[in-house]
């Protein structure tokens, strides 16, 4: 028993120091490039090594033996190496060559993926500015590759008189002649360097992009208005471009910014500088395409540690389980392709409003991206009026006023936690309205008012503002859209109107309604001779009617000093009914007259009277003849 438990004892103490840990851990989503460590932790380690997804042993990077043929070619110690210039650096046949992936043997400087990198700039696109004109050392590159994001890297070590801001630049060429091509501006330092990005002419930058040892919520000043997305990836390799002699990782670098962002466009570095000038033309020609065949290899970082390189992965068999095998234990993880998420939008969209609209928004990935939408800058909540369709666009069941501004389309990978966004911004347009149909009956149409009636198929909630104007002759009305009857006033008697309407709202003017022609009734004043005065024979007539009631009050006053005569005749038009009364007022004459007689006789089916204005109509109204006998009074 003593035995067994101290085998088991010795067994998990195994266990414990012979782990093999691989860092990154996890499954990896890999477009293109990765580069993984493996280290043997047990006690007694040796050298991990790779098995690929095919179970084959990968091999070891093999460096290039050209060293002997570079000009300029230094003579080495094959032991050591001593005499040549950096760390890079082996004895190849006597003479220094580097030998790492993707750096030039001869100059020891990156070169990869067609981006050669050299002691000197061309100054084609980035140049840079110290004070005083002290003299610049650049290490740049520039690359012909076609592809549809530019990638454009500016590096140096530090600043100058941190935090003083170092200012960038940068003008953007031929933006109209490629409007669908991305544009992402990489800064890179070894120290912290406050930087400040001035995109002239209103242009835009797609992405700005920080890789640092030293990173800094404040180190950054930009308009974000011309930036869509900011990218501070934490851990990501980086290097200022002659690695020999500012150390730093270069061409890991180089291989990050392409898995993530692009191909590397240009690449330009200098130690320090106080400002920066990059001009990025979008018509730059950039014929060639990307060939580079897969590569796969190890290198012996330590006796226990090894580094598996994939770059270029282009085949299915590419991807799977990659196993690395310790001394005593061994350990996988899964490669599974990668496709970066694009997000392809119009960046401004009309919606109408009162409708029910989709916001377009293609969001392609692998792994599928999750889709959210934000609204100035805020989660939209997806329930009710909203719904993410398939492929990403918003689909708005009803739109309002509040659906005006900037929309974000999103699409984010949770296992790789890669997010891309663009922005829209959205415009609401209103409907012009229909034209409505307008009707005027003929007992709405007297000698100074016309009723016109509209009749309209347009909704108040969806025609803000919505109104009508009635034009007639040289005139016109304007009324709110609850006044279906409008009244025309003051028309003239006996006039042909033409008549029409057109609907008005936001979204402007509809087309002319039906034109309708009517004539106003004759305009009727009842004013009949009276019986003569005596003495001068004058009859004083007046008549009132109400509009209102349609009454009328018939008076005819004659003064009895003057042989005038009062008379008040009333009609009520519901019952027919005529009142007549006389009023009578002697004066002391020196005449021997006796009184007066008064005879009215009333024809109550003989007087046409017109209803006035508003609502012409025709009714029998009392005529009436007042014969006086002028005798003695």
């Amino acid at each position: 028993m003593y035995v067994q438990a101290l085998l088991l004892l010795a067994i998990e103490i195994e266990c414990i120091f012979s782990s093999v840990v691989l860092k990154p851990t996890g499954n990896q989503y890999v477009k293109s490039n990765l580069q993984l460590t493996c280290t043997d932790e047990s006690v007694d380690y040796t050298q991990p090594e790779w098995i690929s997804p095919s179970s084959n042993k990968i091999d070891t990077f093999q460096p290039s033996e050209e060293g002997a043929n570079c000009d300029n070619a230094e003579s080495c110690n094959a032991e050591f190496g001593r005499y040549c210039q950096n760390s890079f650096a082996s004895c190849v046949n006597g003479f220094c060559a580097c030998q790492q992936f993707g750096i030039d043997p001869c100059s020891c400087l990156a070169s990869l993926n067609d981006c050669h990198m050299i002691r000197g700039n061309s100054e084609n696109i980035t140049t840079a500015t110290l004070v005083g004109n002290d003299p610049l050392q650049y290490t740049s590159c520039e690359s012909n590759i076609a592809t549809d994001t530019e990638v454009h890297v500016i590096a140096m070590v530090y600043g100058i008189q941190s935090p003083v801001y170092t200012n960038v630049n940068v003008n953007i060429l031929n933006r109209n002649m490629n409007t669908d091509k991305e544009v992402v501006l990489v800064l890179v330092s070894d120290r912290l360097v406050f930087w400040e990005v001035n995109i002239q002419n209103n242009e835009t930058v797609d992405r700005l992009v920080q890789l640092s040892s030293y990173q800094d919520e404040d180190n950054l000043k930009v308009d974000h208005r011309q930036v869509n997305a900011i990218d501070k990836p934490k851990d990501a390799p980086y290097g200022i471009g002659d690695d020999a002699i500012h150390g730093g990782k270069t061409v890991d670098m180089m291989l990050y910014l392409e898995e993530n962002y692009g191909h590397v466009s240009s690449f330009t570095a200098t130690e320090t500088a106080n400002s920066w000038n990059i001009t990025i033309d979008l018509a730059r020609n950039t014929m060639m395409q990307n060939t580079n065949p897969t590569v796969v290899f190890t290198e012996n970082l330590q006796p226990w540690q090894t580094k598996l390189t994939l770059a270029w992965l282009q085949n299915d068999e590419d991807y799977g389980t990659y196993t690395c095998r310790g001394k005593h234990s061994q350990n996988n993880l899964q490669i599974l392709k990668r496709e970066p998420i694009v997000v392809q939008v119009p960046h401004k969209q009309n919606l109408t409003f009162y409708e029910g609209g989709v916001i377009r928004c293609d969001v392609t990935g692998l792994p599928k991206p999750n889709i959210s939408w934000l609204f100035d800058g805020n989660f939209l909540n997806v329930s009710g009026q909203y719904d993410i369709l398939e492929g990403g666009s918003l689909s708005i069941s009803k739109v309002t006023i509040h659906e005006d501004g900037t929309f974000e389309c999103r699409g984010d990978q949770v296992e790789t936690g890669d997010t891309r966004a663009e922005s829209i911004k959205v415009i609401i347009i209103h409907s012009v309205p229909e034209p409505p149909v307008i009707r005027i009956p003929e007992e709405d149409v007297g000698s100074y008012i016309a009723k016109i009636h509209i009749n309209s198929t347009n909704a108040v909630e969806k025609f803000m503002g919505l109104h009508y104007i009635i034009y007639y002759n040289d005139q016109n009305l304007t009324t709110s859209s609850d006044n279906s009857v409008p009244e025309l006033l003051s028309l003239t008697p006996s006039t042909l109107y033409d008549v029409h309407a057109v609907a008005v709202s936001m979204g402007g003017t509809s087309q002319e309604s039906n034109h309708i022609k009517f004539t106003t009734k004759v305009e009727i004043t009842t004013m009949q001779p009276t019986p003569r005065d005596i003495a001068t024979s004058d009859v004083t007539v007046m008549m009132l009617r109400d509009v209102a009631t349609s009454d009328v009050t018939m008076m005819m006053l004659r003064d009895v000093a003057t042989s005038d005569v009062t008379v008040m005749m009333l009609r009520d038009v519901a019952t027919s009914d005529v009142t007549v009364t006389e009023q009578v007022t002697e004066k002391p004459r020196s005449s021997s007259k006796k009184g007066s007689q008064i005879q009215l006789e009333i024809n109550t089916k003989s007087m046409n009277l017109q209803k006035p204005n508003p609502w012409p109509k025709t009714r029998n109204a009392t005529q009436k003849q007042t014969q006086f006998d002028n005798e003695e009074l």
